[in-house]
């Protein structure tokens, strides 16, 4: 049982070695890894394939440790030392010697003196800590084998739509929770308690952060270090985000269409710079579509996501906005992928800023290398 619980252990080792290496190699890793950790993939393969190789090549190795039972009454091959025995001859003497599990001829007391040390020090030298039984062993062995071999043949290296959905809106509603926050946040900076923003570089920005009389004291409230731009006025005094700043960001397509993400789109809501200067732009994106649910009561509206990973696949999070046909739909496939052509536009829907592509024409495409968006 004990042989094949070993040979068990550096089968796990090596299968795991080798879907790592799988994983690495068929480009699959693309799915689940953010490209500056899939070395790490590659790296550990390699290192699960070298320990396993390694345990099967001293597998038979004696390494000092006991591997097999018996009774303490049977022969065994271990080399006993005893020292210092006094047999009560005319003189006394020390002697080191080996034997088998079997006693020395003694008298009677000495015999059963040599017995009882001899049992302590055996009990010593045959001490175990077996704490694992080889069914637990077996178990936990199985527990890393069958749910990775399961999972890498079932799995379709993509989220479910009902993923897709439930995590797309929470992510719109944690979106709407920031921008409200945001508006809160230019409500109080807008008051008329807070003096004028100006741009701090300026010598006007100076002489105010010295103080109307020239002085090295700042107005009350002031700030020690100069004051980030927070409102229009300061946006103002920096200089405002133009369409020739969204063309020298943005690339465009040969007919003059923003090549913008999904994602990009997604968080300009909110951003009354570019939500001014975006607002009605023709732009090109590339998405998934399914179902809208969330306001589209005429249902002329369908969902474009795309997924977002941070680090890995545990973490990816789908970034939504709705598409607009103005009638019904056209038939597609849901999940599957889609080129994008229309019209930006934000509305206001339930007290809520929601960029929307009013569009004018899609083209089925398949999935783009950068499928996920790191």
């Amino acid at each position: 049982m004990k042989k094949f619980l070993q040979l068990l252990a550096i089968v796990t080792l090596l299968i795991w070695g080798a879907l790592f290496l799988y994983f690495y190699g068929s480009g699959r890793i693309e799915k689940y890894l953010d490209p500056s950790f899939r070395i790490y993939a590659l790296i550990s393969g390699i290192g699960f394939l070298l320990l396993g190789a390694f345990n099967f090549i001293h597998r038979n190795r004696d390494v000092g440790l006991c591997t097999h039972d018996h009774a303490h009454g049977d022969t065994c091959d271990h080399e006993h030392h005893h020292h210092g025995h006094d047999h009560h001859h005319d003189h006394h003497h020390d002697h080191d010697h080996a034997h088998g599990c079997y006693g020395h001829d003694h008298g009677p007391d000495e015999a059963h003196d040599h017995a009882h040390n001899h049992e302590h020090e055996h009990v010593h030298a045959h001490s175990h800590d077996h704490d694992e039984s080889p069914s637990s062993v077996a178990f936990s062995l199985l527990v890393l084998l069958v749910p990775l071999l399961v999972a890498t043949g079932y799995s379709k290296d993509a989220f479910s739509s009902d993923y897709v959905a439930k995590w797309g809106k929470i992510e719109r509603q944690m979106m709407q929770k920031r921008i409200a926050e945001a508006r809160e946040t230019r409500s109080r900076t807008a008051s008329a308690d807070t003096p004028p923003v100006t741009n701090p570089y300026t010598r006007e920005g100076i002489e105010a952060a010295e103080g109307a009389d020239g002085s090295s004291t700042p107005y009350p409230g002031q700030a020690d270090t100069p004051p980030e731009p927070q409102t229009d006025a300061a946006a103002e005094a920096w200089g405002a985000f133009t369409m020739d700043d969204l063309k020298k960001m943005v690339p465009q397509n040969d007919k003059g269409e923003f090549l913008l993400d999904v994602p990009q789109i997604f968080y300009t809501a909110g951003d009354k710079e570019l939500m001014d200067v975006m607002e009605g732009i023709p732009v090109e994106t590339t998405a998934q579509l399914m179902e809208e649910t969330l306001n589209n009561p005429d249902n002329t509206r369908l969902k474009a996501f795309r997924l977002f990973i941070e680090c890995c696949a545990a973490d990816a999070r789908p970034l939504s906005i709705p598409v607009d046909f103005g009638k019904a739909p056209p038939d597609y496939t849901e999940m599957g992928w889609y080129r994008l052509y229309g019209k930006l536009h934000y509305a206001t829907e339930n007290d809520e800023i929601i960029p929307i592509i009013r569009i004018e024409r899609i083209e089925a495409t398949s999935e783009p290398t950068d499928g996920l968006l790191f």
